[in-house]
């Protein structure tokens, strides 16, 4: 008898404990306030500043991009040239504004714009110290992606691949939609994941 209450007792605590887990597992994930809405809110609003970032830096020059970089990273003209893959020599001509980018050359700084001003300076640093050419950045017989030509307009160019791609992915007017927000956070939780 005595045997018999001591299971029932332990069967009884046992799906007590099972039944708090899974009430305790709800609350935690799937919640108004759970982990995953959370989560879900934080992606969001990265995915609102990168939008924001890459459409301001639609109107943005390549010198402003390249003061902004360099004012994030202290002053260091080497991180910031390490970073973006462009040479002292074409940041020096890029910063005091005798050379013009091309729309290629553009559309990359606005990439590693909105990378770099997303992700902050810690960021920067540890990409900077990973590079493993870090001295192409002295390299000076190689201007592919500068123009001499001060006056020509790199926006009559025809539009690159990036542009098209981030140009999709963060539309412009308007609130974004959630297929686009969806998408967006697919390809940043695959980029994470290894195999």
């Amino acid at each position: 008898m005595e045997k018999n209450i001591k299971k029932r007792v332990c069967g009884v605590a046992w799906g007590l404990i099972t039944v708090l887990v899974v009430v305790f597992g709800y609350w935690f994930f799937l919640s108004p306030h759970g982990y995953w809405q959370k989560q879900k809110e934080a992606d969001r609003e990265e995915y609102s500043e990168r939008r924001l970032l890459w459409r301001k830096s639609e109107t943005m020059t390549m010198q402003r991009m390249l003061q902004d970089l360099t004012q994030l990273a202290d002053g260091d003209s080497l991180m910031v040239c390490r970073i973006t893959n462009i040479t002292l020599s074409d940041y020096r001509a890029l910063i005091h504004g005798t050379a013009q980018p091309k729309r290629l050359a553009w559309a990359k700084m606005r990439y590693w714009y909105m990378t770099c001003i997303a992700n902050g300076r810690e960021w920067m640093q540890e990409d900077a110290n990973e590079r493993k050419c870090k001295s192409m950045v002295f390299r000076s017989s190689f201007h592919c992606d500068l123009q001499t030509d001060t006056t020509k307009d790199f926006h009559k160019e025809q539009i690159t691949t990036t542009e098209t791609t981030y140009n999709e992915m963060y539309p412009r007017l308007g609130k974004p939609a959630d297929n686009e927000f969806e998408t967006w956070r697919d390809k940043k939780n695959k980029r994470w994941v290894k195999l």
